[in-house]
């Protein structure tokens, strides 16, 4: 039978696997993996390090004492870490500063105490060492405590290698994201959402080229200026950009408005018009809810889209236009090829890419970097930048903003200006938002239409509230989650990029 202190060693040894199990970050793991082997073995100081090439890095370190000063906290034995390496094996030292193969330059500012170092393996690669001390003279490592290191490195390797690549992994997706963002400019548009993050990325891409494009979106997400992003990211930047509004002008005046007039073209045309396409000539013409245009219309755009030439009204002339196309609409234009209300042909020309921006109750985690953007930017001069209240967060988490980005942006405005001291509290929110957003639905038009959208909103939130209590009580862990569930792992990651949700998030509140 083992010694109690064996037993209590080995129990430590069985809370550890069950922290690596459910453990998915790196700074987490490390941290408390190093936790409890500094506490097991009596160990005052203690290190994760990795090899780095020829160089050696200390990943993570626990166990400090606040007098240290900040040299003598990353001071560990290369030396013997090196050997670590190339044998495989535990190394035990009672004392450093007497050890014989050590040369005396590399000893320079250690100190006198016992030292344990044990390999991290992956399968059969060593890839990272275990590194304990006493410092000082202080406490040795008994034999228990050695072989209890020895056993925990060898369980703890493989967890420590995933987690430390899913760390990578993450800050190079981070470092692509910084590096798009200064790269290319995306004024006005604010988001960590990963959805939309892709969507930038694909803006990115076909910004070079001068393919038609098609922005798909509901009111209010920002189609122009994702429009406006193309534009100015293109090699057309230094162009015009010439937006046309279809559904705010008459259906009479489209046709001119477009393609212009000739004088005398028809009653009241008494100078010549040259048209917002010939406006746009050699830059980019965004034509916002193309859905609105004419069948005219569209048989003479889907022409210019064809050819590059355009004719005005009036005239028998052509003329030649180099002018890129992007569209955007909220309507369901294969809907209206079935009504016979849009072209086929048109449709496929201006999708040569299609780009559809996620509504904002399916961004959730933008709202508060929204709604910060719109404190700063609808101050009123001298004012202090109004700080949400917990209880107007809590309403505007749960309204499902029908008008999307542009109907927070009016209602942070409409508060900035209704404040009186500094804070943007919930009775200053709309009576139908604060019934929505409080838990009782706002059905605003008594149709089945109205119905739908009610029935929609309450399913997105109810939704979003499931995988964020998932995420809580598995602490961040996607697998767990998956497992606790019973949803797929896959289907579970698209939910949660879904709602915008930070999974890193979770695993800290739950790890502090």
């Amino acid at each position: 039978m083992a010694p109690a202190k064996d037993a209590g060693l080995y129990q430590t040894l069985y809370q550890i696997s069950k922290i690596l199990l459910k453990e998915d970050a790196f700074e987490a793991l490390s941290k408390r993996l190093l936790e409890r082997a500094v506490e097991a073995t009596g160990a005052l100081r203690g290190y994760i390090v990795s090899r780095k090439g020829d160089s050696f890095e200390d990943l993570h370190q626990v166990g400090y004492h606040a007098e240290q000063s900040e040299n003598e906290v990353h001071r560990f034995s290369r030396s013997l870490v090196r050997v670590v390496f190339h044998t495989g094996k535990l190394l035990f030292l009672p004392d450093l500063l007497s050890h014989p193969g050590i040369s005396p330059e590399s000893l320079q500012g250690m100190e006198s105490g016992a030292v344990l170092v044990a390999p991290l393996r992956d399968k059969d690669t060593i890839y990272g060492v275990i590194y304990l001390d006493t410092c000082g003279g202080q406490g040795d490592f008994k034999p228990h405590a050695r072989s209890f290191l020895d056993e925990l490195a060898a369980i703890a390797g493989t967890y420590v290698r995933r987690a430390l690549e899913r760390e990578n992994l993450r800050e190079r997706n981070l470092a692509l994201e910084r590096n798009l963002c200064a790269r290319h400019e995306f004024q006005g548009i604010i988001t960590q959402h990963p959805g939309m993050l892709r969507l930038l990325k694909m803006v990115a891409q076909v910004a070079d080229s001068d393919a038609s494009v098609l922005i798909l979106g509901e009111t209010g997400t920002g189609k122009e200026l994702i429009a406006q992003a193309i534009h100015h990211n293109s090699p057309r930047r230094d162009q015009p950009f010439v937006a046309v509004h279809c559904a705010a002008l008459p259906s009479s005046l489209l046709e001119s408005e477009l393609f212009g007039h000739a004088r005398g073209a028809y009653t009241g045309a008494r100078t010549a018009r040259a048209g917002r396409i010939t406006s746009a000539h050699l830059g980019t013409l965004f034509l916002d809810e193309v859905a609105e245009l004419t069948l005219e219309v569209q048989t003479k755009l889907l022409r210019f889209l064809e050819n590059g030439e355009i004719q005005s009204i009036g005239s028998d002339a052509n003329k030649t236009v180099d002018a890129r196309i992007i569209a955007a609409t909220h309507q369901n234009l294969r809907e209206g090829i079935k009504k016979g209300s849009f072209r086929r042909d048109l449709y496929h020309r201006l999708k040569v890419v299609e780009l559809e921006i996620p509504p904002l109750r399916e961004r959730r985690g933008d709202l508060d970097l929204l709604v910060n953007h719109f404190l700063s930017q609808y101050q009123r001069p001298g004012q202090k930048v109004l700080q949400l209240t917990p209880e107007a967060r809590r309403i505007l988490q749960g309204y499902s903003f029908p008008g999307n980005v542009r109907e927070l942006a009016h209602l942070i405005e409409r508060g900035c200006i209704l404040a009186m001291g500094d804070a943007l509290d919930a009775d200053l929110l709309p009576p139908e938002i604060k019934q929505e957003g409080g838990g009782q639905p706002a059905f605003g038009e008594l149709t089945a239409e109205g119905l739908k959208r009610v029935k929609e909103s309450a399913a997105q939130r109810l939704e979003h509230d499931f995988l964020e209590e998932l995420l809580r009580v598995s602490d961040g862990n996607i697998s767990q989650a998956a497992r606790v569930s019973g949803i797929r792992r896959t289907f579970l990651h698209k939910l949660i990029n879904r709602h915008g949700l930070d999974v890193d998030h979770y695993r800290s509140a739950n790890s502090s």
